[in-house]
């Protein structure tokens, strides 16, 4: 007895063969993935890089080491950098805002897909700045800023570090 396919067998057919062509087009992805050294696992393309929070890419702290002096210290994560031009540091006298000129060390050429030609730090930057442009026996809140990115492709906000001085 020769059975003759129904409605039934032919929707169940093509839905076999459509799962079928979803899985091939599916391994070849992910084998053309590979291929490009794109690595898979817990940071795969589906679940994309991880970064961490700025105030571990950049572990930020301040010294006075002499007398008017204040030294600003950054350990910058591998893989991450901050950007020369992006420091900035202020300090609230009665109603007047002083911007503090930081002296930075020589920076290194980078070419960065938010900025463009930018000049940057890398592992570790420390920026010297002279306080006796402050009034002294007086206490204050500098505020610095910085800002930096990931080499992966994720920049950060501008960062903002409260920093209490007692001259």
């Amino acid at each position: 007895m020769v059975m003759q396919p129904t409605k039934h067998t032919h929707t169940a057919a093509i839905h076999a063969l459509m799962i079928a062509v979803v899985c091939v087009v599916a391994s070849l992805c992910f084998a053309k993935a590979s291929a490009q050294g794109i690595p898979s696992g817990s940071n795969s393309v589906l679940s994309g890089p991880r970064f961490l929070p700025a105030e571990q890419a950049f572990i930020f702290y301040s010294s006075l080491p002499k007398p008017n002096a204040l030294k600003l210290h950054w350990t910058i994560a591998p893989g991450y950098y901050l950007y020369k031009d992006k420091f900035s540091l202020s300090a609230q006298v009665g109603d007047e805002t002083l911007f503090l000129p930081l002296h930075l060390p020589q920076a290194i050429a980078h070419n960065d897909e938010f900025f463009g030609d930018v000049q940057v730090y890398f592992d570790a930057v420390v920026a010297e700045v002279d306080l006796q442009s402050l009034p002294e026996d007086a206490e204050y809140t500098l505020t610095l800023e910085y800002q930096g990115c990931a080499e992966a492709g994720f920049c950060y906000t501008l960062q903002q570090q409260m920093i209490p001085l007692a001259l």
